[in-house]
Order: structure tokens, then C-alpha cells, then sequence
């Protein structure tokens, strides 16, 4: 692949790269979590691409002082904004990941107050073990003294 079309593949790539970090920094602020899971593919496959393509430039240095002022000048753009995108997109991500820690603590933290707290002490005198979780509807074995 000659050099101009290797940067005009990058330049495509990169472009492609920040539209899919804008769209699913869009979708996690909209809380559309169901859309990013095909979102998350696109993105795999276009960081995997860019990744390469990038590997494939570093190789041939030698050619890449001759790029034409217009071409790294488009380039140079396209890499800022992905810059960009990149730092918004990892802010929403980490947005959203305090966001689900805080919901599954409250979670554990709510059914850890409906377990019921113990009562009373053990032969001892230390306080008995928390009650076990039980759902609701479940059946207790009973044992019945007959021997009055």
C-alpha cells in the first residue's frame, strides 16, 4: 500500500474512531445501555484497525518526512479531536461506573437491613450470628416435642 493511501487510510480510521467515542459517550450520558453493546464491536474492531495502521506508519519512517503539508495538516486535526473524544469518552465511562458501584452497593447495603438482626445471646454470651437470607415463601423444617 503506498504512503498517501496508508494516511488517507489513518485519517478515515481516526475520523471513524472519534464519531463511534462521540456516539457512545452520547449513549452512556442517555443511559441507553442496551444500544452500547453493539456500539462496543464497532469500537473493538475500528481500535484494532487504527492500532495497526499506526503500527504499519512507525515502520516506514523513512517516507513519512515526505508527507504533503495539506495531508499532515488534516491528520494532525483528526488525531487532536481523537484526543478529545478519547478524554470525554473516559470520563462518561468512569462516570458510569461510579454510578452502577453506588446502586449495587445501595442494593447489598438494603438487602443486608432485611436479613433481620439477631436477637438475644449464645450459651456464652456473644451475640449469635446474623440470620441467614431467606426468601420469601420458603418452608422451615419444624420438629414437634411429643413427650408431654
Amino acid at each position: 500500500m503506498k504512503t498517501n493511501d496508508r494516511l488517507d487510510a489513518l485519517l478515515l480510521l481516526t475520523q471513524k474512531l472519534a464519531d463511534c467515542l462521540e456516539r457512545e459517550t452520547a449513549l452512556l450520558g442517555q443511559h441507553q445501555v442496551a444500544a452500547l453493546a453493539e456500539l462496543q464491536r464497532e469500537k473493538s474492531r475500528l481500535t484494532l484497525a487504527y492500532e495497526t495502521e499506526m503500527k504499519q506508519l512507525k515502520e516506514n519512517q523513512v517516507t513519512l518526512g515526505k508527507i504533503e503539508p495539506a495531508r499532515l495538516q488534516s491528520l494532525t486535526a483528526a488525531a487532536q479531536h481523537l484526543q478529545l473524544c478519547v478524554a470525554r469518552n473516559e470520563r462518561a465511562l468512569r462516570a458510569a461506573k461510579a454510578v452502577n458501584e453506588r446502586v449495587l452497593t445501595a442494593m447489598v447495603d438494603a438487602i443486608e437491613t432485611g436479613r433481620g438482626k439477631p436477637v438475644g445471646y449464645t450459651g456464652r454470651g456473644a451475640k449469635p450470628p446474623a440470620a441467614p437470607y431467606r426468601r420469601a415463601g420458603t418452608v422451615s423444617a419444624v420438629t414437634i416435642d411429643q413427650r408431654l
